[in-house]
């Protein structure tokens, strides 16, 4: 399994990073999975970034102005915007946490080789990326539910 780095360069909304890494680390294992042949990068970051952070990064590598979501570099490294999170995560009405695990599992799957510049390939990775987030989602809670009965 690739490592895996959290990094959170950002101070507009508190990250919990060990509670992500709960997240994260099986959403790895559930790509290498779904996706064959996965090729993911043996070191794999991801780093929370505001709007104006990500804005410069949308500028500088994609020529594209404003924030946005999530920006995967081939070499391993996820940035999120945790701004775009938190505003998505309203206007979508669900949890802000569900929209960083989003942006993680979208991350993931362009680094194991999808991509969403065609209609089709945005549906087969959107598709991928819900059944993912959910299914882990639900293993995380199951595990913590599971800890919860011991104590």
């Amino acid at each position: 399994m690739p490592s895996l780095e959290l990094f959170n360069r950002q101070r507009k909304k508190p990250v919990d990073l060990v509670r992500f890494r709960a997240f994260a680390e099986p959403a790895v294992v559930k790509v290498r999975q779904l996706v064959r042949p996965s090729t993911l990068p043996e070191e794999i970051s991801a780093v929370f970034v505001s709007d104006a952070r990500i804005a410069g990064i949308h500028r500088d590598f994609m020529s594209l102005d404003g924030p946005t979501d999530v920006i995967t570099f081939r070499h391993g490294e996820i940035v999120i915007s945790v701004e775009t999170a938190e505003r998505q995560a309203k206007s979508f009405s669900t949890s802000f946490s569900r929209e960083l695990h989003l942006y993680f599992v979208h991350g993931l799957l362009h680094l194991a080789g999808l991509d969403d510049l065609t209609n089709d390939g945005f549906d087969k990775m959107s598709h991928a990326q819900e059944q993912i987030v959910e299914e882990v989602e639900r293993s995380c809670r199951s595990t913590s539910s599971a800890i919860d009965n011991r104590s």
